[in-house]
This record gives C-alpha cells, sequence and structure tokens, in this order.
C-alpha cells in the first residue's frame, strides 16, 4: 500500500493548534524538599515562623547598653561594666541594645575596655529581619534552584507542592540497540530517549523512559497504549516520517485523532501530534538534530503552555559570517559557533541536517531563519539563541577551514587556559576568504605540495595582510585500495572522491593525468564526500573499489596504499590580531611543547 505524504503546517499554525487541543493541566504533586530541585511550584510558598525569631549578635564579643558607652575614644578609653558576653547567632538579652567586636576590646585584670563607642543595636539582628512569618518566599511557578532550598528550609518549609507533568518516551525501530551496546552495521545506539529525557527533565516534567520497541505495529500499540495510560504526554522516538517502516502514523491514528502530521521546520518536518485518550501523543524523527528541534519548539512549547519552566538561553544581535540560503515557507534552525573578532560578533554556521549530531555539539548557539526569508546576506545582523552562557562567547576562539584532528588536541592545550576553540568546517578557499573578511580569529588550510600552491591561493586573495603561519601538521596522502592498485585498470575500478578544491582533489586529478586517464570515465569520480574518513569506510565497506586519503587512514582500515604526496596543513592568522589576549593565547598553545610533542607523535 503506498504511504501518503506528509502534510505541512507551518510551525506557529501547528504550535496554535497543539495549544488550542490541549489546555494547561492541574496536575500536581508534593516532593520532599531534597527531591524539588527543577521543579516548578504549584503555589506561593511562606515562611513557617520569621527568621530570626528574636534579635540576635551577629559577632562574637560583648553586650552592652549604647548609652554606657558614649565618650569612649583612644585617648579617653572606657571599661565595660554592665555586659554580658555573647557569640554569634545568640539572643540579645532584652536589656541591651549593642554588641561590641570582642576584636575591638581588650581585657585589664578582668575587665573589658573599649576606645570607641557603640551605636544603638550595632552588630544586632532584629527578629524578622531575613523573612517574618507568613511572608512569601517563593511565588507560584517558580524553578527552584539548588541554593532556594537552603531558603527553604531555613523558613520551615520542608515539603513541597510542584506542578507534575509525566512524559513517556518509547523509542521504536528494529535498527535500535541500547546504551553500552556497540551497534553492528545498519545499527544505531538509541539515543533519542535520553536527550529527551535530559531536555525534559530540566523543564520540570518527571519522564520515564521505556524499552526499545522494533518496527512491529502491534507491539508500538501495546507500548502507546500502556504509555498513554501512565503518563500526561507520550513521545514516540521515530516512525514518524513517510517510509515503509514507519507505523507511528498508522497505529497513532488507529486508537485516535491526528492533529498535524508534518510541520514545515528544518529539520524535523516529519512531526506527528495526534490526541489518544484525551492526551497528547507526540512522534518525533529518528534524526538527532531533527529529534532536538522538536523537542525544544514543540514539546517543549507544550510544556511551558502547562506551565512548567523554558529552558532559558540567552539571545545576542551578531553579524552573519557568510551567506546562508533557505527555502521560502520553513522556518529553518541552524547550529552556529559565535567568536568575537577584532570588536565584532560572528555566527558562523555549521553543517545543516537532521543527523549531524556533531555540528550542535561544536555549536554554542542557534539561528532561525524565519519561514517568510528566502536566505539571509553575509555580513547581515542576525539574532541568535546561545547555548552557553553569554560570557564565554568573549572566550570563544573561531577557527574556520579544514577540520584537521590536530586541532582538537589544541583545542585541548587552549581549554587548560579557559578558552574554547570552534572548528567551523570550510573549504581552503572559503577559509581564506573568511581571514580576509575578519570574520574569524584564525584560518586552517590545507595545501598540497606541489609548486607555488602557498603563494598563488594565499597572496593573490590577502595582498598585504601580514601572517602568521603555524604548521599544524604534515600529511601523507594516497590512493586507498581494496585490492593492489594497476594503474592499466584504475578506469574499471569504483572511486569515491573529495571536494574540488581539496588536496586529495588535486593529487588525484594530477595522478590521472599523469597516467593518462580521462576523470570523466571513472566511475565514481564525482561522488563525492566531505572526511578523508568517509573515503576510508567506504572503500572498506565495499562501496568503493578506491579514493585517496590519508597513509595513517590507508593502514588502519587495512587498504592498500599507492602514495601520491603531502599537504601541509597550517594555521593562519592575521598579525594585527596578536594583541588580542584570546588570540595570543592561541598562538601560544599552537607553538607549546605540549602541542609540538603531540604533532611529533602523529608522524611517528
Amino acid at each position: 500500500m503506498p504511504r501518503r505524504y506528509l502534510n505541512l503546517t507551518p510551525l506557529p499554525d501547528a504550535l496554535a493548534a497543539m495549544r488550542r487541543a490541549f489546555p494547561p493541566l492541574d496536575h500536581t504533586e508534593t516532593v520532599p524538599l531534597r527531591l524539588a530541585v527543577g521543579r516548578v511550584t504549584a503555589e506561593p510558598l511562606y515562611a513557617e515562623y520569621s527568621v530570626p525569631q528574636a534579635d540576635i549578635a551577629t559577632f562574637d564579643g560583648y553586650a552592652v547598653k549604647s548609652a554606657d558607652t558614649l565618650g569612649a575614644q583612644d585617648q579617653r578609653p572606657l571599661p565595660l561594666g554592665d555586659c554580658a558576653r555573647i557569640n554569634t547567632g545568640e539572643i540579645l538579652p532584652p536589656s541591651f541594645d549593642a554588641v561590641v567586636m570582642v576584636e575591638d576590646t581588650w581585657d585589664e585584670d578582668g575587665m573589658p575596655w573599649i576606645r570607641k563607642s557603640a551605636a544603638p543595636w550595632q552588630h544586632v539582628r532584629h527578629a524578622g529581619e531575613d523573612i517574618r512569618a507568613g511572608e512569601l518566599v517563593l511565588p507560584k511557578g517558580h524553578q527552584v534552584r539548588p541554593f532556594d532550598t537552603g531558603a527553604l528550609a531555613t523558613y520551615g518549609i520542608t515539603r513541597v507542592k510542584v506542578r507534575s507533568v509525566r512524559v513517556g518516551i518509547i523509542p521504536t525501530g528494529s535498527d535500535l540497540v541500547p546504551l553500552g551496546v556497540v551497534p553492528a552495521p545498519g545499527q544505531t545506539v538509541e539515543t533519542n530517549t535520553l536527550m529527551a529525557e535530559a531536555y525534559l527533565t530540566r523543564m520540570g516534567a518527571t519522564c520515564r523512559r521505556y524499552g526499545i520497541v522494533p518496527d512491529d505495529p502491534d507491539l508500538i500499540q501495546r507500548a502507546l497504549e500502556e504509555a498513554v495510560a501512565e503518563n500526561d504526554l507520550v513521545i514516540l522516538s521515530a516512525g514518524s516520517s513517510a517510509g515503509s517502516r514507519d507505523y507511528s502514523s498508522d497505529v497513532v491514528g488507529a486508537l485516535g485523532e491526528i492533529i498535524f502530521h508534518g510541520i514545515a521546520v528544518r529539520p524535523g518536518k516529519p512531526v506527528l501530534l495526534a490526541r489518544v485518550e484525551g492526551k497528547p501523543v507526540l512522534g518525533m524523527p529518528g534524526y538527532p538534530v531533527a529529534a532536538q528541534t522538536v523537542l525544544r519548539e514543540v514539546a517543549g512549547d507544550l510544556l511551558r503552555w502547562w506551565g512548567l519552566s523554558p529552558v532559558r538561553g540567552e539571545e545576542l544581535d551578531v553579524r552573519l559570517s557568510r551567506k546562508l540560503a533557505s527555502d521560502l515557507g520553513f522556518d529553518e534552525f541552524i547550529p552556529v559557533s559565535v567568536g568575537r573578532v577584532d570588536g565584532t560578533c560572528w555566527a558562523t554556521p555549521h553543517p545543516r541536517g537532521g543527523g549531524i549530531q556533531m555540528a550542535v555539539v561544536r555549536a554554542n548557539g542557534y539561528l532561525h531563519v524565519p519561514a517568510g526569508r528566502e536566505g539571509i546576506g553575509a555580513g547581515e545582523e542576525v539574532r541568535v539563541r546561545l547555548t552557553v552562557p553569554p560570557e564565554r562567547i568573549a572566550r570563544t576562539l573561531i577557527c574556520t577551514g579544514v577540520r584537521y584532528p590536530a586541532l582538537n588536541e589544541l583545542g585541548n592545550c587552549l581549554s587548560d587556559a579557559g578558552y574554547l576553540l570552534h572548528c567551523c568546517n570550510a573549504s581552503t578557499m572559503g577559509a581564506v576568504l573568511a581571514l580576509r573578511a575578519k570574520t574569524c580569529h584564525a584560518a586552517s588550510v590545507c595545501i598540497p605540495e606541489i609548486g607555488a600552491a602557498w603563494n598563488d591561493l594565499v597572496l593573490r586573495y590577502l595582498p598585504g595582510v601580514d601572517l602568521l603561519r603555524v604548521q599544524v601538521a604534515r600529511t601523507e596522502l594516497g590512493i586507498a585500495s581494496s585490492d593492489a592498485l594497476d594503474a592499466s585498470a584504475v578506469a574499471s575500478l569504483r572511486f569515491v572522491n573529495r571536494p574540488k578544491g581539496s588536496a586529495a582533489r588535486v593529487f588525484l586529478d594530477a595522478w590521472l593525468e599523469e597516467q593518462g586517464i580521462d576523470a570523466d570515465r571513472l566511475a565514481g569520480y564525482e561522488h563525492e564526500v566531505r572526511t578523508p574518513g568517509a573515503v576510508a569506510a567506504a572503500v572498506s565497506n565495499g562501496f568503493a573499489d578506491a579514493g585517496v586519503c590519508p597513509a595513517a587512514m590507508a593502514r588502519e582500515a587495512e587498504l592498500w596504499f599507492t602514495p601520491l604526496g603531502y599537504e601541509t596543513c597550517d594555521l593562519l592568522i592575521r598579525e594585527e590580531l596578536a594583541g588580542d589576549e584570546a588570540v595570543a593565547r592561541l598562538i601560544q598553545a599552537a607553538r607549546s611543547p605540549e602541542f609540538q610533542e603531540h604533532l611529533q607523535s602523529l608522524k611517528r
């Protein structure tokens, strides 16, 4: 039976329909104070008694009558005749109205003396000074913080009535394996429910993760019925698309009413929302980044509507480092890295796609391109929602270019000094242009050691710019193949290629020309992958017969290797930025003995 296509509902319309269908809940529970952190108060909390309950001393010393100390001076010290020894926190005897710190007295023959008079109520906390009995401590709708618990306990509150939203999360998919199991080819570790639990718990929800359910409609229906009976909201992870093994829509439709299936967002388009037994059932995509979008923009919106606390993120107005294209009619959410370069905050986008988790891990914020925008131009001001504290931006270094493995170690060296290195992937040409536009602190460029490639590339596009150049790697490249390479039989092989402009592509083209082989007739020549690791994996897994990658990767994959040449990976920094503290730290780390030792270990 052919599957129907998704009907894409605009994001604002989908959220409005969701709110109409599911009005705020009135579910509460009372929890011990120690379990209240992160939960949202369902009613105001009032102090059970005054703190302090009586006038108390704030320092160790002597309780005195302030009038008896009048006239005390350096030249005319006075003895404290009518006084009482008192310690911090002790109740002030009724006949006294001040405390003299013990450090401001001295003893002569058992009598304390002072050189300065005491003001009335000096070093005394009055009854109810902190809070009075019946005074508001926390309002309704407040998410309890760790330090709130100390105050609540001090004011006699031991149990807290909180808003209660129970969320059941069901992972579906015959290809899934649980956390801790190494997946076989074609399998995936189930992580979406772990991520959903962590995110929604931060909002104050109580989450339960169910076991993995295979792609079987009857098993999915059974799990869904159980979860609906036990929870206020149920999330089905995966199975909401329109593939031949995506059963969520059919199962949910048989049990209840589908409100929408598909919203115009990227990533996250196949999201499904239904009402089953009066409760919302949310089907989210299996791709992790798409699932994150649905959790943040849809599930999170519902829980906010129900009175839980949003996961907060500061917003920052920045400039976009390079042009972004976007389709009209789609709300798009793009991970970005934000850093301040020469006084201007720039946001550099990471690769888009629902399955590229590392794009989100490497980012420190995300950009929302509204459905009414066809794209955003380079240099345009945009608003970014940060996923890190805003003070980290000043300590973030943006490196645009080839994400070479050695840069990860450089980032580790920088982290010891309190700085963060964000590597944003771009071609060597893109990195040079970013350095020219001053949208990054450094450019990572990999250049094949062929002729005057360095001067041709850099000097042509950075005329008159003084550069610091730090070598971070020198790598041997060659053709990795499943069998020994015979130049005469190359035309019959299936290749996997790297993008135009990459050193791997330059070396392959030069070698093909030298062998007299027409690249246009080479099977797979147009099949490009982003990383050298993807080349080695494609050959190792039998999807291709040959491709260019580093020698170390070919050896690790136990492939034949035919050397072609070396590429140099350099970090380029404008000298004019070297005075910036963060950039100076980057240069220092790149030249440090620890990093140089790491580079030497890579060559061994």
